[in-house]
């Protein structure tokens, strides 16, 4: 078997025509939180796509392999509102869906930390069939240039594998929580929240 190169692979903005590419790759092997937390994977796909769009899809870079998307990243400086965020959850899930994630979610809540202002890494995901050939350091180097030497946050759970890739970019651990409940439905203690300085 052939193995793909990462210099194949080329760092992009995203446009409305990527979403659902975008969308598959969220959700190609869905993680113990969205399983956890979300109502449906199958609902999951319109809310991300929704939410997304309404996040402005300047905010999104993917990765691309000769035409096809292979990994994404997501940095903003804002939070998403919870408005959009409701709206997204409608699109999703119904009428019901604000109702049924926050009511299926609250285990998630109880160890969300605040990010610091400034730029927020929201996503990095690359496609399952795709990871370990440095397609999300590529997408984090982007990231990292493209804030300008400005502090980065993210927050990921206490046993993302990623973690690692983070830490040999500069992030480190500046606080965490757990919770017992989370860690029952995930198998993760808790999240953590990482700043590049």
């Amino acid at each position: 078997m052939r193995r793909r190169y990462v210099r194949l692979v080329e760092v992009r903005p995203a446009t409305e025509a990527d979403l659902d590419a975008m969308v598959e790759i969220m959700f190609a092997e869905p993680g113990p939180e969205a399983l956890a937390f979300l109502p449906s994977i199958d609902g999951a796909r319109p809310f991300s796509r929704d939410l997304w769009r309404r996040a402005g899809i300047d905010e999104f870079v993917v990765a691309d392999d000769g035409g096809s998307v292979v990994g994404f990243a997501w940095c903003s400086d804002s939070d998403v509102s919870l408005l959009d965020g409701a709206k997204a959850a409608v699109a999703g899930w119904g009428i019901t869906g604000p109702l049924r994630v926050l009511v299926r979610g609250w285990p998630r809540q109880r160890v969300d930390l605040e990010m610091p202002p400034g730029p927020k890494l929201l996503e990095l995901q690359v496609h399952p069939s795709r990871r370990g050939e440095g397609i999300g350091g590529l997408l984090l180097e982007h990231v990292i240039v493209s804030v300008g030497g400005q502090p980065l946050s993210l927050t990921t759970r206490s046993d993302n594998a990623a973690r690692h890739l983070y830490e040999r970019r500069g992030f480190a651990v500046t606080a965490a929580k757990d919770h017992p409940s989370f860690e029952r439905r995930t198998g993760a203690t808790g999240r953590i929240l990482m700043v590049r300085p």
